[in-house]
């Protein structure tokens, strides 16, 4: 099992998870803010089997743009930590 985290820019997010609705991933958004450029950014949660990580990470590549920081020099479009998970309960 592994926890992907997925920080997007904040314009990104609802595509996001709405294309992780639509392959019945579920997701959890926290709305969080950066620091270099401080805009608003959206961290996603998804708890997955191993197996459907990189899906869930084609979704993120897919439904997710690189901005512009003002100078004329894009940004990554987003971050993601891919972490394991010693036990997952549903409650």
């Amino acid at each position: 099992m592994k926890l992907v985290v997925g920080i997007v820019q904040d314009q990104d997010a609802g595509t996001v998870i709405d294309a992780l609705v639509a392959a019945e991933y579920r997701s959890t958004r926290i709305n969080t803010s950066g620091g270099f450029l401080k805009r608003g950014n959206a961290t996603i949660l998804v708890g997955v089997d191993d197996e459907k990580v990189d899906d869930v990470l084609r979704i993120l590549r897919e439904r997710t743009h690189r901005a512009s920081s003002g100078a004329g020099t894009a940004q990554a479009a987003g971050m993601v930590l891919v972490l394991n998970v010693a036990r997952f309960v549903r409650i």
